[in-house]
């Protein structure tokens, strides 16, 4: 089963997908098997619902895809059964989908684990929406129909039409998802824009434009998955009086929900020039947009924004998160800051986190995010329309 938004196109390469990995699985006896894009959105289950409990194990298995680049397989005991999780990753280390399988707690001796995961791999790697599957043999290239439909040639053109489409918004926006350092309550996933090589306020603009236009043509698709999209902004544009009246009318005419789009004022905007920052917040705030505060310190003196009705997220300082598990005085601060963003409903994102050491520290502590830019440094966008390519573009 696909959920009822996904393009015909993905529908039908995931759910030759997952077929095949079931019938390669099945000495294992398969209980669930689902195939997930690189954000981790549900792409095919073959029973039931993307419920509570799946949601649970995808978001607390990619801390440690994420923060092992090198790991591809990863096992864990879960309530009478056996989780196992299948990670493919482009050449770049990047993950690009995730498969889990819910399989019988009792092992079967004869069954070769090193052969069947290899098995499930070379599947994952042939698997192409320009090539789909056939009914034989995965290992024989002729048994592929020559001559495609066709059905199958529209259903390609219309996804090279959406992919197209992306390639254009994609040019000055590239997400980046936020990697879940700990389970948390809400399923929505969160992305960050990633930083633009140019800054400033007419860039800054355009890019929110761009913002608006992408998650626009998402919510016409009524993702199960509800997504939360933080663009950061240069000084200039926090400081401008003009900026969100200009952005106003589109917003108003998306009518985003308040958690769909925000934006990230850094240090220099918010530490330097309280009265306009505090001016962009109640504009932010009467727009229905989130903003972050970025490179978040109490030593910057930031802690009265915090009540702000728009502020919803910190991205803390680098030099905390670095320095926290072994340093005492950035220890506290971490603390401080974490116990107090619990308070008032605000979650913290964690930066140059460089160590799986250190992602447990800071999950200990109560940071529920990690910046992903700040330990793999460049990262390729994640796009609905191009989810079946990537889950099988794994160099």
């Amino acid at each position: 089963m696909t959920p009822a938004d996904t393009p015909e196109i993905e529908r039908k390469v995931a759910a030759q997908l997952g077929q095949r990995l079931l019938k390669i699985l099945s000495p294992l006896r398969v209980r669930s098997l689902s195939l997930h894009d690189a954000a981790g959105e549900l792409l095919w289950i073959n029973q039931g619902e993307c419920g509570a409990a799946l949601q649970r194990l995808v978001l607390d298995a990619q801390p440690a895809f994420e923060l092992d680049r090198q790991m591809h397989f990863l096992e864990r005991d879960v309530e009478g059964s056996r989780a196992l999780f299948f990670c493919t990753r482009l050449s770049s280390g990047d993950r690009s989908g995730l498969a889990i399988a819910l399989v019988s707690s009792r092992r079967r001796p004869h069954v070769d684990q090193n052969a069947l995961k290899e098995r499930v791999f070379t599947t994952l790697r042939r698997f192409s929406t320009s090539e789909p599957l056939s009914g034989t043999s995965m290992a024989s290239p002729a048994a592929a129909d020559p001559e495609p439909s066709p059905a199958h040639e529209a259903a390609l053109e219309s996804a090279r039409r959406l992919i197209e489409q992306d390639e254009e918004l994609r040019g000055s926006l590239r997400l980046r998802p936020y990697v879940p350092l700990r389970s948390v309550s809400s399923a929505m996933r969160r992305y960050e824009i990633a930083e633009s090589s140019v800054s400033f306020l007419e860039h800054d603009l355009s890019r929110a434009n761009r913002l608006v236009k992408l998650l626009g043509r998402r919510g016409a698709r009524a993702s199960p998955v509800p997504g939360s999209f933080s663009l950061p902004l240069c000084a200039a544009a926090v400081l401008s009086s003009d900026f969100m009246p200009r952005l106003a009318p589109i917003l108003a005419e998306a009518n985003h929900g308040p958690e769909t789009m925000g934006f990230t004022i850094p240090a220099a905007a918010w530490e330097l020039h309280r009265t306009a920052t505090l001016r962009f917040l109640e504009q932010c705030a009467e727009a229905r947009c989130f903003v972050g505060l970025d490179e978040f310190s109490l030593l910057r003196g930031g802690f009265d924004l915090l009540r702000a009705p728009a502020v919803r997220c910190v991205r803390l300082d680098g030099r905390l998160t670095a320095e926290a598990p072994v340093d005492r005085f950035a220890h506290a601060h971490v603390a401080a800051i974490s116990k107090a963003a619990r308070v008032m409903g605000i979650y913290c994102i964690a930066t140059a986190v460089k160590s799986k050491a250190a992602a447990r520290w800071l999950a200990a502590a109560g940071i529920e995010y990690a910046d992903r830019s700040s330990r793999a440094g460049k990262a390729d966008a994640t796009t609905r329309s191009l989810r079946a390519v990537k889950l099988a573009d794994a160099g």
